[in-house]
């Protein structure tokens, strides 16, 4: 178990030092080469998924996919002083906590900052995922807190037509 701890440990300092690298490269540019990543790896991890049009179901949808590749990530909706699903400038909106999360993990391994390219990776995970779990539907991860202990982030629906 301690030899696989290290492994992960090197890899997440890997991970997020290539992060690093890409953001001094490339600067903004690699936030959004970051999302597309993610939404590709969204996209495919949810192929043989279920479709729905309820963003709950689609949540937990994500969840088991992700599971089911090996991944534990563990993230919810908030319900919190918002209440489930709600709607801001004429987009649904429901909020999410993230608790244990490989990408903060691999940040604080490295000593790097939060909301930069590995945090826009998930995101484009979600959206990649989302959309094709919620079709015809535009997705979007908003970062409202990121912390050492949870994020939250909303996600951001509208229909695609």
């Amino acid at each position: 178990m301690a030899d696989d701890n290290a492994a992960i440990h090197q890899v997440s300092h890997f991970l997020a030092a290539l992060a690093h690298a890409c953001e001094t490269n490339l600067g903004r540019s690699s936030l959004s080469l970051s999302v597309l990543a993610g939404k590709k790896f969204g996209r495919e991890a949810v192929q043989a998924s279920e479709q729905t049009t309820d963003p709950f179901r689609a949540v937990e949808i994500l969840r088991d996919a992700l599971t089911a590749r090996g991944i534990m990530w563990d993230f919810a909706p908030f319900a919190g002083d918002k209440g489930t699903v709600f709607e801001e400038d004429g987009k649904k909106r429901i909020r999410l906590e993230f608790h244990t999360c490989m990408v903060r993990n691999a940040l604080f391994r490295y000593a790097h900052d939060q909301k930069l390219s590995l945090c826009y990776m998930s995101h484009g995970v979600f959206a990649g995922a989302m959309e094709r779990v919620m079709p015809n539907t535009t997705v979007h991860l908003e970062i409202i807190h990121a912390g050492p202990n949870a994020c939250l982030k909303d996600l951001i629906w509208e229909d695609a037509s």
